[in-house]
Parts: C-alpha cells; structure tokens; sequence
C-alpha cells in the first residue's frame, strides 16, 4: 500500500497524512510515497533516499537553509531575479504580506498593517529562517484580487531559489506598488498537524495514493508536450518591426507584448503549436506553424526571423514548454533545469545569458487553467531545430522518469552559481554524469536520438548561432510579394 505522506526530523518517520487508514507510524516509505524533511539530511541509503527510489521528498533542503545567514539567504534571492530588500526598507512600506507554500504553489495569502519592526540584528541582511515580520491585522487575500498571482509568483520563485518546496515567504509593497521579499521561513514546528499544511499534505496524499492504484492496474499517464516560442522580425539595420502588423489574431502565430517606455507595444512573434506527445510531433506542429507566419509576413521590406535568448538588445526571448499528465513537483523543476536549462545554456551565445536573472531564472512555472504546467526557464530555442527537438525530449524524458532520475545537477550550488554567471565551462563539468543518469532510465532508448546530437555539440563546443534566419534552419520558405506593405 502506498501514498502516505511521512515527516523526517532527522532521525525517523511518522505518518503525517494517511487516506487509506493503514495505521503505519514508523515507515519506511514505499514508492509512490512522500517525505517531508523537517530536520536531518535525507541520504542515499536511506529508503526515501534524496535521489531516486521513487519517494517524493520535499523541502530536503530545509536542513540546510536553517544554517544560512541572512546575508547568504538574500544573497540567493538577488542572484535568482527575487526581489528583495534590507529589513529596516520595511519600516517604510505601504503594506506587509506572507504567502504560504505547499509545492511552490499557494495554499495561504494574507496581507497585513505595517507594524514595529523589530530592531535590526547585527550581521543580519534579511530576516531568514526562524525570523519573520511584526504583524497586524492579517487579512486573508483571496485569488481574486489583483496582488495574488504577482505575490505568488514572487514567492515562489523566492522560495525556490532557497532550494525549499514548502515554507513561508514574507513580502512586502512599496508606496509605487513595487513588491519585493523580506523574509523567508519553514513552516514552525507541528505545522502539518493542522490548518492549511494538514490539509494540503492529505491532499498530496490521495494525490499519491491514486497514482498508486493507477500504477498497480498498469496505467501509463498520457504526457503531452506543448510550447509557446518566441521570435523577432528585424530590419536590415538591426531595428525591431513589431509582429502586431502581420500576425495579430494569428490562430497559432500571434504577437506578445512587451513594455517599452512605459507603453504597452506587440513587437514578440510568438508561436502556439498544438501539443504532441512526441518531440518529433511538436517539432513538425511547429514548423507548420513558421510556414503559416510565412504567408502572412511579407519578404519586403527584407525581416530577418531571430531568435536565441536575446537576439536584440533590451528583447528576452523565451522558448516555454508546457508539461501535462505530469504533476508539477520541485524535484521535476530542479531535474528540468538539470537536463533542459543547462544544457541549452551550454550552446548558446555567450551574450545571452545578460537576459538572467530577470528572465531564464531557474525553476520558474506557471500553472496552466487547462491542467499542466509551463516550465518558463528556456531561451528561444527556435534558433536551432536540433535544439528545439533535444529541450523537447530531454523534457519528456524529466515527466516520464521523474521517480528515476538519480542525478540532479540544479541541486548543486557550484553549478547554479555557473548557470547565473554565464560560467559555460563550469557548467558543463556537469555533463558527463548527468548523460550517464539519463542513459540509464528506460525512456532514453526512445528519446536518445533527439538528445545525443546535443551532447555532441556541448562537447564539441559548438554554439547556435543568434544572428541567422530561423526560416533557413526550419526549411521555411519566404513569401516574396508584389508591393512592400
């Protein structure tokens, strides 16, 4: 039997969430279990051994995290592109909040009057783990308003970067409407015996517990893979054209917006093919996709099609791919950053990586309203069809074998720092054992032929090219017309 949820404070298991009433209180866990690590590291030996094994563990970087400094845990928001500031900046702020995590996703938002702030601690940046902010009035923050998904997503992406699953991140709004992150804690001790973290840990339980009896009757979760690319049209003098005068209301090729000087302007193509469950079919679903663009964009004035991270100066570009039939976990983001952000940013262009850390951040998602979810780290892929099919695979390969992927590079300090420093070379001191992991799931016999050609270019040293035409690479033939437009 399977799909208990099991707390680790260092030294043993106790049942935390239960939904088939075994009345086990001391594990181990099975297979399509959790843990919970509330003190104590988790090691390999160990039946919910941190890699691997199959068990679900969250938070085991929580041991770790109580013995940061302020100072190491602001430093981590900084690089990460999570807004944060000093704690005695909040003595000036309009309003104070704590959002509560379950999975990097939301089970608590409550906003708060300002209060006195508590005096300053000597060598302390930011109020850490066991610290939090003076409140006041808390006031539950529904979905519906208007500062939920902004607070959310700040803190998700702040508890992330502190390598936690669960916690509480305290934030905070400026007079302008600027949100920044003041604080971040584990949730105190005996929290998942009650309120919002009983529940969400029964909720993960019956979660397991039916992926469980799923697995047992031999059912295989269908995963689609879906994406939504972007691309620039640039001038002959390197000057972006916005996509809004072709390919507005485009049906599958559309324009994003992007602010510029304050005003809202279309200038992003972007891509929506339809999903697949292979990479060869998402392939051929986008290149479907370039051909109708191709008709509606004219070859006069002459446009080059460019992609990459950042194929103009001040235009992130990001190549998003969307996972579902898959549950969203942290330990499926760190292998995704793993396997498809580190090695896209072992080919691409040294001047790309400028676009981190407010764009390309580790770990960043969104949910989908569809079901699923949008891992959001990648740069445009659409630069290079070998890449596009390798992130696609190497994605697959993440949802399929999430349970057996027994190297997880992101969890590595030394090769996140690498990843945020633009550091190509000391990333891929990664490469030959994270090759040797994904080698050795079941899926790789399927997926390898998208993923070596990859490889083989990160060992060769081989980098894509942002300056070329997409349309040369993808085989998209231009459209010449009788008039410019």
């Amino acid at each position: 039997m399977a799909g208990i949820v099991w707390l680790w404070n260092g030294s043993g298991y106790r049942a935390c969430a239960d939904p088939r009433g075994t009345g086990r209180e001391a594990g181990p866990p099975d297979e399509y279990d959790a843990v919970i690590v509330e003190a104590g590291e988790i090691g390999e030996a160990d039946a919910a051994g941190r890699h691997g094994g199959g068990t679900l563990v969250l938070n085991a970087g929580a041991p770790a995290f109580a013995g940061w400094s302020a100072a190491e845990i602001h430093r981590r928001l900084r690089r990460s592109g999570a807004a944060a500031r000093e704690a005695e900046d909040v003595q000036d702020a309009a309003r104070t909040y704590a959002v509560s995590l379950f999975q990097l996703r939301p089970v608590a938002a409550a906003a708060h009057r300002t209060a006195a702030m508590p005096r300053r601690e000597a060598g302390r940046a930011l109020p850490g783990a066991g610290t939090s902010i003076r409140e006041a009035a808390a006031r539950p923050l529904s979905e519906q308003d208007g500062r939920y998904r902004p607070l959310a997503r700040l803190a998700a992406r702040a508890l992330y970067a502190c390598g936690l699953d669960n916690g509480i991140v305290e934030l905070a709004e400026d007079e302008a409407g600027a949100c920044f992150v003041t604080g971040v804690r584990l949730p105190g001790g005996g929290a998942y015996a009650r309120g919002v973290w009983q529940a969400a840990a029964a909720g993960l339980a019956r979660e397991l517990a039916a992926a469980a009896d799923a697995g047992e009757a031999g059912e295989r979760p269908r995963i689609l893979l879906g994406a939504d690319p972007e691309f620039l049209l640039l001038s002959d003098a390197g000057k972006v054209v916005s996509a809004a005068r072709y390919l507005a209301n485009g049906h599958g090729a559309g324009c994003d917006a992007v602010v510029v000087g304050g005003e809202v302007r279309y200038p992003v193509a972007e891509l929506r093919p339809a999903p697949s469950p292979t990479p060869d079919g998402l392939a051929r679903n986008v290149r479907l996709l370039l051909r109708q663009a191709a008709r509606r964009i004219p070859d006069r004035p002459p446009l080059r099609w460019a992609a990459g991270g950042m194929p103009a100066a001040g235009f992130s570009l990001g190549g998003h791919l969307h996972l579902s039939g898959v549950p969203l976990t942290g330990r499926l983001l760190r292998q995704l950053d793993s396997c498809v952000a580190f090695p896209l940013a072992m080919v691409e262009s040294p001047a790309e990586q400028a676009r981190r850390p407010r764009y390309g951040a580790l770990g960043d998602f969104r949910q989908q309203p569809h079901g699923g979810f949008e891992y959001r780290t990648p740069p445009s892929w659409l630069v290079s069809p070998l890449a596009a099919k390798a992130a696609f695979a190497l994605a697959l390969l993440c949802a399929r074998e999430t349970a057996s992927l027994s190297y997880v590079p992101a969890e590595e300090e030394r090769y996140v720092e690498a990843y945020y420093a633009g550091d190509r070379r000391a990333l891929a001191g990664c490469l030959d054992r994270l090759a040797a992991s994904m080698r050795a799931t079941r899926s790789y016999a399927e997926l390898g032929k998208w993923i070596e050609p990859l490889l083989a270019a990160i060992r060769a040293g081989r980098t894509w090219d942002a300056a070329a035409d997409i349309r040369d690479k993808w085989r998209v033939a231009s459209t010449p017309i009788a008039s410019a437009p």
